[in-house]
């Protein structure tokens, strides 16, 4: 159980987002949803940024990665179940733990898992390097900032979840 109660369904019936939102309202949101004004710029970021050039699974494969370096115990897992059902491989979150040998990711993807692990273990080692082996990739300049926004965004919400006691 978090260390902030969260807002209760009920209470959220009255806010303006309400429409929009996944119902029902996931423990997670409803702990943000405690600030209604940080909320209510939260989801619409959320939104796109769950929308960016990545597919379904190369999303999760990230966010379970980013949650996995950030010691995201509950993203980790709840993230990690999506992904195993998602991949359709209960062994997909071990074969992680060794992506760069691993035949279950693509050579891009891959490379995405490395410039997240740069971006989050040791930000002062990234190079202009890391973004041109991801544009040699195929990604635009677009594609590699949508590609930042969702580690940055994941360490966010990490943060986010360890820091109200997730």
């Amino acid at each position: 159980m978090p260390w902030i109660k969260p807002a209760k369904q009920s209470d959220l019936k009255e806010m303006a987002i309400y429409s929009e939102l996944d119902q029902p309202v996931p423990v997670f949101n409803r702990l943000i949803a405690r600030s209604p004004e940080i909320f209510s710029a939260f989801m619409p970021l959320a939104s796109a940024v769950k929308d960016g050039v990545l597919n379904e699974f190369e999303t999760e494969t990230v966010v379970v990665f980013v949650s996995k370096l950030n010691g995201c115990k509950f993203c980790y897992s709840s993230h990690g179940s999506l992904l195993k059902d998602i991949s359709g491989n209960e062994g997909i979150l071990e074969d992680l733990n060794q992506y760069e040998d691993s035949n279950s990711f693509p050579t891009h993807l891959k490379h995405i898992l490395t410039y997240a692990e740069k971006l989050v273990t040791s930000p002062r080692d990234l190079e202009k390097e890391d973004i041109q082996r991801l544009m040699d990739d195929g990604y635009s300049e677009k594609e590699v900032v949508e590609i930042n926004q969702l580690i940055s965004y994941t360490s966010y919400t990490n943060q986010t979840s360890i820091g109200l006691g997730l």
